[in-house]
């Protein structure tokens, strides 16, 4: 795991309206093993508007701090409220919106491997039982 340092500089991305994204990585995976993809601090100010894609390999953890936000998969798609303290869970694969209240929202995200098949995992398990009768 790369751990950034607290002094480390975010990444800022501008609306059409001059709102912002303030995203900046917390930590980010360096081991094809680790679970964890990626830890990220996000601020967005007042209306701003973030995209996060969804990918098939991963999954995202959004936590709320701070703020109130507009939560939607699609443009079509009806939104849900989430407000400090939420915890939101993004699929795999699945694309998720978000559009800030009016007071701005501060979130961390949190993404992570997603969970192989489950007889893809029983075959792993399967074969570390096997290993371990085998050892002296």
């Amino acid at each position: 795991m790369i751990v950034t340092p607290a002094s480390s500089a975010a990444a800022v991305i501008l609306g059409p309206h001059g709102e912002r994204v303030r995203l900046r990585c917390l930590a980010r995976r360096s081991l094809m093993t680790a679970a964890c993809e990626s830890f990220d601090h996000l601020r967005l100010s007042p209306g701003a508007r973030h995209a996060l894609p969804g990918e098939a390999e991963s999954e995202t953890v959004l936590h709320v701090l701070r703020g109130s936000l507009l939560v939607g998969r699609t443009a079509d798609e009806p939104v849900h409220l989430a407000a400090d303290g939420d915890l939101l869970l993004a699929r795999r694969s699945t694309p998720v919106r978000l559009e800030a209240g009016p007071l701005g929202a501060e979130l961390l995200c949190l993404t992570l491997a997603a969970p192989r098949r489950a007889g893809a995992t029983g075959q792993v398990l399967a074969r570390r039982r096997a290993e371990r009768r085998t050892r002296p």
